[in-house]
């Protein structure tokens, strides 16, 4: 009779072990059940904005050569002066004319033994900034005119309200682009978009053209007279703009 006491007992406390455990178990789906876990999609999209530049930089100066470095020195600030003079003539400000380069250096003759100074070299550069386009041909003649016997580069961009303009409007198509991207995602998916949880922009640039014909200096004879100003065609900048988007679906 003892011993079916016990056995009595032990099946009593495992049948109460058994209750407790399901009813732990009951709880925990309830509360996974009663819990709602949304997706995330996190896309990138990308704006690029095209205009017509309206502004320009021209990028020319005076190179001058000497045994002396007193006589190159003056000789390229005699010819500097009078581009500036020749600028300032065709009407364009003085604070649309700025001093960008300005260099003195040995020219050195390393075919001799001892590494020769053969004379001083001097490089002096002003950019010029315009808004009316159709004057870039008319400044490099004039220039080259006065003595200039370099013209590095010519730059198109925009002014600055133009820019934040088309920053703006960069940003709203990459907007519109990550919300493309993300819709396309959640109907591969079968996921609904409930809303953005977050936003960051990356980066938003603006490209200004660069003439390559002009990126290495070239080397002009002087006195070289133009018989006519050389024709510049304007190209296009680029505003880009780029933003991650984090989309919550369910």
């Amino acid at each position: 009779m003892a011993e079916d006491k016990k056995l009595y007992g032990l099946i009593a406390i495992l049948a109460i072990c058994i209750v407790i455990v399901s009813g732990l178990y009951i709880n925990s789906r309830a509360t996974v059940a009663n819990n709602e876990f949304n997706s995330t999609i996190s896309v990138s999209g990308r704006g690029i904005i095209e205009a017509e530049p309206n502004q320009a930089k021209i990028y020319m100066g005076v190179e001058t050569q000497s045994e002396n470095v007193t006589e190159a020195l003056e000789e390229n600030s005699l010819k500097m002066a009078d581009i500036i003079e020749a600028m300032e003539k065709l009407g364009i400000p003085k604070d649309s004319i700025e001093t960008t380069y300005f260099n003195i250096y040995p020219v050195i003759d390393y075919e001799t033994k001892g590494e020769e100074i053969v004379g001083y070299r001097v490089n002096n550069e002003i950019t010029v900034e315009l808004s009316d386009l159709g004057e870039i041909g008319e400044v490099i003649e004039e220039a080259i005119n006065a003595g200039a016997n370099k013209v590095r580069r010519i730059e198109f961009g925009v002014t600055e309200d133009k820019e934040k303009t088309l920053r703006n409007e960069a940003i709203k198509e990459a907007c519109e682009d990550a919300k493309s991207k993300a819709d396309a995602i959640a109907s591969g998916l079968g996921l609904e978009i409930i809303k953005v949880s977050a936003i960051r922009e990356s980066g938003v640039y603006v490209e200004p053209y660069r003439s390559r014909g002009f990126e290495y200096a070239l080397a002009i004879p002087t006195p070289a007279p133009m018989a006519i100003p050389p024709p510049i065609e304007p190209k296009e900048v680029k505003v880009s703009a780029t933003i991650d988007v984090v989309y919550e679906c369910k």
